[in-house]
């Protein structure tokens, strides 16, 4: 991760497991391709998604992702506001997740 710009790396071959949040998140990458499974529930089984540089996906709160750069990736991951004006999909762009919530393969 870049303390700078708050984005994380993914090297390729190198899988990295986000532990399931309290509340929904936004993935999104900012360089290279991400291939992302997300974890299914009772209703809905697991999801594989394929993410290319300026796309993003909401992860669903209490969902576990398991990403792989595809070959390589830079992203963020972005958290709702916990008050104040949010941006488009409810979601706030200046406050990332930093640190907690990655689990390394």
């Amino acid at each position: 991760m870049s303390d700078a710009q708050s984005t994380w790396h993914l090297g390729g071959g190198r899988a990295l497991t986000l532990a399931a949040g309290a509340e929904a998140r936004r993935l999104a990458v900012a360089c290279g391709r991400v291939w992302l499974t997300l974890s299914g529930t009772t209703d809905e089984p697991a999801q594989d998604h394929w993410l290319e540089a300026g796309q993003a996906i909401a992860l669903p709160a209490g969902r576990t992702a398991v990403l792989e750069g595809w070959p390589a990736a830079d992203f963020e991951l972005l958290v709702p506001p916990a008050s104040g004006a949010a941006g488009p999909g409810g979601f706030l762009l200046g406050r990332r997740l930093l640190g907690g919530g990655f689990v390394r393969r």
